[in-house]
């Protein structure tokens, strides 16, 4: 049987998206070459010696990490010594083949490896990054010195382009998985209401600040996952303003009027792309303002930002939200001339010289929403 039949593949492919797969390939791996342990590695280069910064072992080769690492995986492996691998380094090689490795390493080399349970290597491997190299190492039963024979090295490199894929579209995978995680992120921490929605209005995902905005909003609110304008019109606007973004077209839209906390919303096509994403090709992102509400803004995020002081930042916080300066002052327990004294400082340390001008500057700042701060309307 050879190393690349279809049971292997099944699980060298599923490791794209379930990491934990590559154990089980490990284990085919070392029970048909009948090897001690299999293990990859990601090296990097960027350093003088080699560094790990990825592995996977086979089963046995976890339970003996310890062991293993104490020698094999360690700067005293003459393996981390040798020349960086090139970026087009790709192929097979072994312990006996190294030939950029003295006999006293050799030595070494075999000495030590007896030591934590291990014989002698061999490999295949390819270049990733110019700094980066991913190897499959199989390390023989102690006492087993032979070097990697011609069908070994047939099955590997039969094996090598499977491998190569593999590792590639995992390192996509990982890396889009990143950037995803990244944004989420971000859209958390965004002071933007946003929701994702299909056609039919259904909502396929929400920020933290539209749940809080859309949670027994009069104009617009969730009902068995599906967004619901109140009214006729409103409904039927909403549908037209949802319809025309997953056509391409951006257009925005008013729910409410003036003084009974309206809303306003602009929508943007989403995943509207044919393909491996068809499925959600009608997605929209809807983006929600509510304009008459209080702004919440984190007090210690503009702190760090602007390097003001504690009191300094709760009051430009309560500023940027409407309060006046009378008002924060009551509230805050301090003098009306405290709370002056502290706007000047204020204007100081933002560049700013009129309220509307730090209300603005605060406002555009990249201070997050106060956490789990309720919405308010303005107040008269």
């Amino acid at each position: 049987m050879t190393l690349s039949d279809s049971s292997l593949l099944l699980h060298l492919y599923g490791a794209v998206e379930h990491e934990a797969r590559w154990q089980t390939v490990l284990d085919t791996l070392r029970d048909r070459l009948g090897v001690q342990s299999v293990v990859a590695q990601v090296l990097s280069s960027a350093r003088p010696c080699l560094q790990q910064i990825w592995t996977a072992r086979d089963s046995i080769s976890l339970q003996q990490a310890k062991i293993h690492d104490s020698w094999a995986n360690s700067g005293a492996n003459p393996r981390f010594r040798r020349r960086a691998p090139r970026r087009s380094d790709s192929g097979i090689g072994s312990d006996f083949q190294s030939l950029d490795q003295s006999e006293g390493e050799h030595r070494a080399m075999r000495e030590g490896l007896a030591r934590c349970g291990l014989g002698p290597a061999f490999w295949v491997g390819f270049g990733l990054s110019e700094d980066s190299h991913f190897s499959l190492v199989f390390h023989r039963k102690p006492g087993d010195d032979r070097d990697i024979d011609a069908a070994e090295a047939e099955q590997l490199q039969e094996l090598l382009p499977h491998l190569d894929q593999t590792v590639r579209l995992w390192r996509q995978s990982s890396q889009m998985a990143g950037r995803v995680c990244a944004l989420e992120q971000a859209i958390r921490a965004t002071d933007l209401a946003m929701v994702g929605c299909d056609r039919a209005l259904r909502v396929a995902w929400s920020n933290p600040l539209a749940d809080a905005l859309l949670a027994g909003n009069p104009h617009l609110t969730v009902r068995g996952g599906t967004l619901a304008a109140t009214g006729s019109q409103p409904s039927a606007a909403l549908r037209a303003l949802v319809a025309e973004a997953a056509g391409g077209q951006a257009d925005v839209l008013a729910l409410g009027t003036p003084g009974d906390d309206p809303l306003h919303l602009r929508a943007v096509a989403g995943a509207n792309q044919a393909g491996i994403g068809a499925a959600a090709r009608d997605e929209v992102l809807l983006m929600i303002a509510a304009p008459e509400r209080r702004a919440q803004v984190a007090p210690a995020d503009l702190a760090r930002l602007f390097r003001l002081t504690g009191a300094e930042a709760q009051l430009a916080a309560a500023l940027a939200a409407g309060d006046t300066l009378s008002d924060y002052a009551a509230r805050r327990g301090i003098t009306t001339g405290t709370a002056r004294i502290q706007l000047k400082q204020l204007f100081g340390k933002t560049g700013t010289g009129r309220q509307a001008d730090l209300v603005r500057l605060v406002l555009h700042s990249l201070s997050a929403p106060a956490a789990n701060a309720p919405f308010f309307p303005h107040t008269n």
